[in-house]
């Protein structure tokens, strides 16, 4: 592995995301890549040049305070032109360039952008690639309509592109790194068996303290994320309608997007507008303090073909370091992490009835959501941040 003159290893971390992205993806990015500095090595996160702000400014926006082994080289990218996409083939090529000098250096690249790990692995030499898959694309492509509520067609020479570029990059990346077992095994299902694939899961801020305690007071029922369909919104709500007691808090959406105005018209429906609020996306400090007041953080994703495999949610794991009872979703990917009765309760997805049943057997029994909350805080370090640059930097050294 490449090594600057102290023997750290060098990692490069190419992201086409706008800079701050305060989504879970550059939530996710950022912090990983703040993690893997802080573990020891030395670290460059690549991504566009969209915001005047300094770049110390930008990463306190994420909780992430400088660190001499983390730096952010923001890349200039084209404009877009009409129907040409400018912006994202003006990245591929700058981070492509960007990269190869570290590549000749013997870096690890780690990057979950499969695009552009497939153009990487074009490059000459014998780079050290490691794809972070987060979902088998293709299989999210041909459901995107139901997951986003849009009525795109499936495009089949897109789908066969995605495939193709998936098939190259599972057998040509030095490692695979996957968010959950069924994004490892739905892969090795569509392209074949390979070794270096390993299981990642996304993570959170360890816990700062031991486990003080749900709340008193009004109990507090937090959804924080995206509103697209298949994140199971429309089913909170509805559930909560039937559930006597508390506040709902949506912490999420864009105001331009369809979404948010589809809640909202579902919650002034059920009559609900004066106990549920609803501030749109929030910076991640906002998050922070939502959690320490929440008793219940609910996930309640419906059931689809990525979310039975593939989901990993900042969220949860977020929850679980605050040490808040939380309410999920049954699914494969969610039992990859949390345990039925003893680190979360888990409901039957897409049901409002069963939703709203969990939600309040867990508001009307203290003594259950603490046992829940406090659990979870335990189990919350081996997902920290800190564990998984750990757990990346092992990786890496396969990859050697």
């Amino acid at each position: 592995m490449s090594a600057d003159a102290s023997g750290r290893l060098e990692v490069l971390v190419p992201a086409d995301i706008r800079f701050p992205l305060e989504r879970a993806s550059g939530v996710q990015i950022v912090k990983t890549a703040a993690a893997l500095s802080g573990a020891g090595a030395r670290t460059t996160l690549l991504v566009r040049q969209s915001d005047p702000r300094p770049t110390p400014e930008i990463l306190a926006l994420y909780g992430v305070a400088p660190h001499p082994g983390l730096h952010v080289r923001r890349l200039q990218v084209l404009h877009r032109r009409g129907a040409f996409a400018l912006p994202r083939a003006s990245f591929l090529a700058r981070a492509s360039l960007a990269a190869l000098p570290a590549l000749r250096r013997g870096a690890v690249v780690l990057t979950r952008d499969l695009q552009l790990a497939d153009v990487l692995l074009l490059l000459p030499g014998a780079p050290r690639v490691v794809y972070e898959a987060h979902a088998v694309e293709a299989l999210m492509y041909g459901e995107r309509a139901a997951l986003y509520g849009t009525a795109e067609k499936t495009d089949p020479r897109k789908r066969d592109r995605l495939r193709g570029r998936e098939r190259r990059v599972w057998r040509g990346a030095a490692a695979v790194v996957t968010t959950t077992a069924g994004i490892r095994d739905s892969f090795a299902e569509a392209y074949g068996e390979r070794t270096r694939v390993h299981v990642v899961p996304n993570g959170c801020d360890p816990p700062a303290g031991g486990f003080t305690g749900l709340p008193d007071g009004e109990p507090e029922i937090l959804y924080a994320g995206q509103l697209y369909p298949w994140k199971g919104v429309d089913v909170l709500v509805e559930a909560f309608a039937q559930v006597p007691r508390g506040r709902l808090v949506i912490l999420g959406g864009i105001e331009a997007e369809a979404d948010i105005a589809r809640v909202r018209a579902l919650v002034d429906r059920l009559g609900l507008g004066e106990r549920v609020d609803m501030p749109g996306l929030v910076p991640q400090a906002r998050v922070a303090d939502a959690l320490r007041r929440a008793t219940v953080v609910a996930v309640p994703f419906l059931r689809t073909a990525m979310t039975e495999r593939h989901t990993s949610p900042l969220k949860a794991f977020e929850a679980m370091a605050a040490g808040r009872a939380i309410v999920a979703s049954d699914l494969p990917s969610t039992r990859e992490v949390l345990r039925h009765g003893q680190t979360a309760w888990l409901v039957p997805p897409g049901d409002a009835a069963a939703l709203a049943a969990g939600l309040r057997h867990v508001l009307d029994d203290r003594a259950l959501a603490e046992s829940l909350a406090r659990a979870a805080h335990a189990a919350a370090p081996a997902y920290g941040w800190p564990a998984r640059a750990l757990a990346l930097l092992g990786v890496f050294a396969e990859v050697a």
